[in-house]
């Protein structure tokens, strides 16, 4: 075999090599391609149906009202800036006890029980930024809203007054400070869809007073804001409400129900609604007026803490989950038949799970939400 033979057939063995070589490179190519293909395809299903067991479980919360028959709600209080994801978990969980309405409470501030300037504070007051999300997350968990700036009582408590007595030396400029302060709050409301809108809470130095301040804020309120307007009594001033003069021109009147129950401690449910008869007779002379709310009712799981609602603390106080869940019950069947809705006392978001507050999550007061607000709510 001549050398000249010997380079043709190398050179016929290597260009075989480097097509089996070529060829067998893109046939692993397209094999890899058609496995990686192949797993994005089993993902995209996985994740499809992820989706749709997430929106099945979604779809399984029956609940019992909607909020145009009864709002059936729940207070979030709002202090400094929230971490808004905590805020989406939350509404989610709400909505899983059947609850149908959110009232996202935050604070303003004035410097005395004196003074005539009511405002902001960029440490306690979330912006408009962070509660236009909230309300839009809340929104997202068909949740209707109740937006309801609260005046804080830290630089009351210093000098012995809380915001019922506030006396400022100049009314006329404390409701213009004031009717500023809610007007922006209704900007921000209309451009959110909410539902309802605070225009006060517990000011009951100022309530039977002063009409034609009251008058302006919501005749200016109502150029501003197409919602529902609600102003919040405290409990000891119920039997005033018939006498005050700008309550027809409101959509709803709201309570602060703590009435206090003079029940001893250990008390059972029957006992709490048979000191509530001696409360609701006082609140049936409000039947005149077309919609009562409840804006605020609760207690904190600590034993006889019936007796004072209201109290944030009660030193050497027992806790005990089932006397909030016996109140809850009692209270319930007390107030909804003669309300449009009863918003429970309240949640925060990034909750310490070792500190008593007058949250009803994670204790057995949850049970007793569900049984109101979940039809068909079987005891897991």
């Amino acid at each position: 075999m001549t050398s000249s033979s010997r380079i043709l057939i190398i050179l016929f063995i290597v260009a075989s090599l480097v097509l089996v070589f070529w060829f067998g490179q893109g046939y692993l190519s397209t094999d890899s391609e058609d496995i990686v293909e192949k797993e994005n395809v089993k993902e995209a299903q996985n994740i499809s149906n992820l989706e749709s067991e997430i929106e099945s479980k979604e779809q399984m919360i029956d609940r019992k009202y909607e909020s145009n028959e009864f709002q059936a709600g729940m207070t979030l209080l709002v202090y400094g800036h929230p971490d808004i994801s905590e805020g989406k978990k939350m509404f989610k969980h709400l909505k899983s006890l059947g609850i149908n309405s959110v009232t996202i409470t935050f604070p303003f501030y004035q410097k005395d029980w004196q003074a005539n300037h009511v405002k902001s504070d960029p440490t306690i007051t979330p912006t408009n930024s962070e509660l236009k999300h909230l309300i839009q997350g809340a929104h997202a968990e068909d949740l209707s809203v109740m937006i309801r700036p609260i005046l804080d009582e830290q630089s009351l408590m210093s000098s012995g007054y809380w915001r019922g007595q506030i006396q400022p030396t100049d009314p006329e400029e404390w409701f213009n400070s004031y009717r500023s302060l809610l007007l922006q709050y209704a900007v921000l409301a209309q451009s959110t869809n909410v539902e309802f809108f605070n225009i006060g809470t517990e000011l009951s130095s100022l309530q039977n007073r002063y009409s034609d301040e009251w008058v302006k804020l919501i005749e200016e309120l109502r150029e501003n804001y197409d919602g529902e307007l609600i102003y919040s009594f405290n409990w000891d001033t119920v039997k005033d409400i018939s006498t005050i003069e700008f309550v027809h021109l409101l959509d709803h009147v709201g309570i602060d129900a703590y009435f206090p129950l003079e029940a001893p401690n250990g008390a059972s449910i029957e006992t709490l609604e048979n000191e509530w008869a001696k409360w609701t007779s006082e609140l049936n002379t409000l039947q005149n007026h077309k919609s009562i709310i409840i804006t605020e009712a609760g207690m904190i799981p600590v034993d006889g803490a019936y007796r004072q609602p209201y109290a944030w603390s009660i030193p050497d106080g027992e806790l005990d989950g089932q006397a909030q869940a016996n109140y809850y019950e009692a209270t319930f069947n007390a107030l909804q038949p003669m309300s449009e809705g009863i918003y429970w006392w309240c949640v925060t978001l990034g909750q310490d799970p070792e500190v008593i507050d007058y949250s009803p999550l994670d204790l057995p007061t949850e049970k007793v939400i569900k049984q109101h607000y979940l039809n068909d709510f079987t005891d897991e």
